[in-house]
């Protein structure tokens, strides 16, 4: 694991866009990217991964003889995932975010840019409607459907 420089008072609401390994009450590990969060710690996480060692695996690691790098630990690809507070242990943080905070607020700005550019050009098209200048289109069905003769 990657250290990474974390404040000592941070709380979960600066821990939105870190990357995160979350232990649950079952013994699984979840690892992904947080979403959001609510009061009673639900979380939500991107592009998770959910870790977890086979009931087959768990008497090599009661053995104190046995060597603990031959544990296998399966893993399942999850992407977009909900874990009830109630059943979250702990959280650490694995990872920093992939954007800064600024650039995460610049990609928002200009995404909002291009929203407020389609709306304008749409209503500037309705208005050439109503006055006419625009010909009708004809209806055009959907692909793959094909007119009945």
């Amino acid at each position: 694991m990657s250290k990474v420089q974390v404040k000592q008072d941070a709380r979960l609401p600066d821990l939105i866009g870190f990357r995160l390994r979350v232990l649950t009450q079952d013994g699984r590990v979840y690892v992904g990217e947080l979403l959001a969060f609510d009061k009673f710690m639900n979380l939500v996480l991107k592009n998770c991964i959910e870790e977890r060692i086979p009931k087959t695996q768990l008497d090599k690691l009661q053995n104190e003889t046995s060597d603990k790098n031959d544990i296998k630990v399966e893993k399942r690809t999850l992407g977009l995932a909900i874990l009830r507070g109630e059943q979250v242990l702990s959280s650490v943080v694995q990872d920093k975010p992939q954007l800064s905070k600024r650039e995460r607020l610049d990609g928002i700005k200009n995404q909002e840019k291009k929203i407020s550019k389609e709306r304008r050009s749409r209503n500037k098209q309705t208005k050439e409607k109503k006055n006419g200048k625009v010909e009708k289109k004809k209806f055009q069905p959907p692909p793959g459907l094909r007119k009945r003769v």
